[in-house]
């Protein structure tokens, strides 16, 4: 069993944080793994960031997507369990000759969709400006107390974070994409033309790395303003790669302090010196400029892209 996910935050990080560290470690105490379960452990997790006194800001939110993958040893395939809270998205490509279809597992929710509309209104709640009360754009989220409604039920609050689950399987030769709406802010990227540009890498490189940071940059190129998280999962035997986790610096803004103070950051946080990290980033360029998979202007109009984590499953 393995557990994937991005978790998008606004107004703060204070949310985001708590729940990627905690929502797997709930699921990961279940004994049995249906649509019930699962959607009562994220409702029971967003209850329990609301509840702590750990925080004194507990008003920021967050967009959630996870999947849970098992391996089934009679089909020798993956059994896939996709959750979604808000305007993230998780994307299977499936292996078809040459090429990939695209499979979405999550769609957005939004206030102004029918059936997310009728909870709010029937929570007390309005749609003004396509937001909740005129404030949020997303009708699921984690956190966000001042939009909850604490007196109903987790289901029928103004903002849920009952998860949206789709089940499906997925071959060796499959992958599947994860990534917040930044990547697809503004139609840069559509959930087919994410597919087909990853697939193109593919076909020069098995770096998932370099691939991850490949769509970043190109969703910057393209003129995204928002921040940005991705993922690439191949279901394949990772034993021989070199790491799980991988820090890929992005081109660094020499006239922006704010950027060069979050870029600062983030070295920190993996373990890099700033210095480092440019070094690292130079060597990046270097190696770019050998190997440029076509298609690819990321070098242009570049600007700091996030920290891709790659993981790859094992057959067993």
């Amino acid at each position: 069993m393995r557990f994937f996910g991005i978790f998008d935050g606004h107004s703060g990080n204070t949310c985001s944080t708590f729940i990627a560290e905690v929502l797997h470690k709930n699921i990961d105490n279940l004994t049995q793994f249906t649509e019930t379960e699962i959607a009562t452990v994220v409702m029971d997790t967003d209850q329990q960031f609301l509840d702590s006194d750990q925080f004194q800001n507990k008003d920021d939110g967050s967009a959630g997507i996870f999947t849970i993958a098992s391996f089934d040893q009679t089909t020798n395939n993956y059994k896939l369990i996709h959750g979604n809270i808000g305007d993230s998205r998780t994307v299977l490509a499936l292996k078809q000759e040459d090429s990939f279809s695209t499979v979405p597992c999550t769609f957005d929710h939004k206030p102004t969709n029918e059936e997310e509309r009728k909870r709010i209104e029937d929570a007390g709640g309005f749609v003004e400006l396509s937001r909740v009360d005129g404030q949020l754009a997303l009708s699921r989220a984690f956190g966000d107390r001042m939009l909850k409604t604490l007196h109903l039920t987790p289901e029928k609050r103004k903002v849920t974070s009952k998860p949206e689950i789709i089940i499906n399987n997925a071959s060796k030769d499959d992958f599947l994409f994860m990534a917040c709406d930044g990547i697809y802010e503004g139609d840069i990227f559509s959930r087919e033309t994410v597919i087909k540009y990853i697939s193109d890498q593919l076909k020069q490189s098995d770096d998932l790395a370099v691939i991850s940071a490949l769509v970043l940059d190109e969703c910057l190129r393209r003129g995204s303003r928002d921040n940005m998280s991705a993922m690439i999962i191949q279901f394949i035997d990772g034993t021989e790669y070199t790491k799980l986790t991988e820090y890929i610096p992005g081109p660094f803004e020499q006239n922006d302090s704010r950027f060069q103070e979050a870029y600062t950051k983030d070295a920190l946080a993996a373990g890099f010196t700033l210095e480092q990290a440019l070094q690292k980033r130079t060597q990046i360029e270097e190696l770019e400029k050998k190997k440029t998979p076509p298609n690819n202007d990321a070098n242009s109009n570049k600007q700091n892209s996030t920290t891709p984590n790659v993981i790859y499953l094992p057959d067993n």
